[in-house]
């Protein structure tokens, strides 16, 4: 990446699954905070600045990162991943450029797959471009939806998805790139999930669909890199690759 991306990183939730009572994103794998692995990775891809959007136990992730060079911004109601980056807004209002945007439950993303995201996303001048993985047991995750033609017209979350749409295996890693202004445009146009209650920042691209903007996708290669820490089953898997990963070096 270069001085005109931002990255904002999405650590303010409950983590339901995993009991709600720790923020997810301190979870410690071999020792070291989830959010920290992913917090390293970003510092050397040399954004203009890290965003970590706070909510949830604020006081606890602050405190973990209190010597990193990120910016705080909180969250104070949990109403979904599109209302939280819609909080950075303010924070970004005198930045100009691309904005990267990520989970904080994601601790195995790597610098050459953030470059990647990247490239393409200049080479193709989009408005957006996602990451996708392919899973044989994609459950859990919105899935991707392409047309004939082989591009992105939509994500549907799992809770809202047909049986049909259940059987694709490529799945939204939740790791985004957007040109700024196209993005906190389509956050004003969101509607709340009528389900959830919440705002998904998946809405936006099917917005950017209907406005006929521009969005491209990259698939990595290794699919493990974009677990998430959701449920006891995903730290298990999570510590299992870093193991793997370890004793490779």
């Amino acid at each position: 990446m270069n001085k005109n991306t931002a990255a904002v990183v999405l650590a303010a939730g409950y983590g339901k699954r995993l009991g709600g009572e720790n923020q997810k994103t301190l979870i410690r794998i071999l020792g070291k905070p989830v959010l920290s692995y992913l917090v390293s990775t970003l510092k050397n891809c040399c954004p203009e600045r890290i965003i970590i959007v706070v909510g949830f136990q604020k006081e606890k992730v602050m405190e973990e990162l209190k010597d990193e060079p990120v910016i705080f911004v909180e969250q104070p109601t949990l109403l979904g991943t599109g209302h939280a980056v819609m909080m950075t807004e303010k924070t970004l209002s005198d930045f100009s450029g691309n904005v990267i945007v990520l989970c904080g439950d994601v601790p195995f993303l790597t610098y050459n797959t953030i470059k990647e995201l990247h490239k393409v996303h200049q080479e193709t001048g989009a408005d957006c471009t996602l990451l996708t993985a392919f899973f044989e047991n994609p459950t859990g995750y919105g899935r991707i939806i392409r047309n004939p033609q082989g591009s992105v017209i939509k994500i549907v979350e799992e809770i809202n998805a047909s049986a049909e749409e259940k059987k694709i295996k490529e799945i939204n890693a939740g790791v985004y790139i957007f040109e700024k202004t196209a993005l906190f445009d389509a956050l004003k146009r969101i509607k709340m999930d009528p389900v959830k209650k919440e705002y998904y920042l998946t809405d936006v691209i099917a917005l950017f669909m209907n406005d006929e903007k521009k969005v491209s996708s990259w698939t990595t290669p290794t699919p493990e890199e974009t677990i998430g820490i959701n449920t006891p089953e995903d730290l298990k898997k999570a510590e299992e690759y870093l193991f793997q990963l370890r004793s490779k070096v």
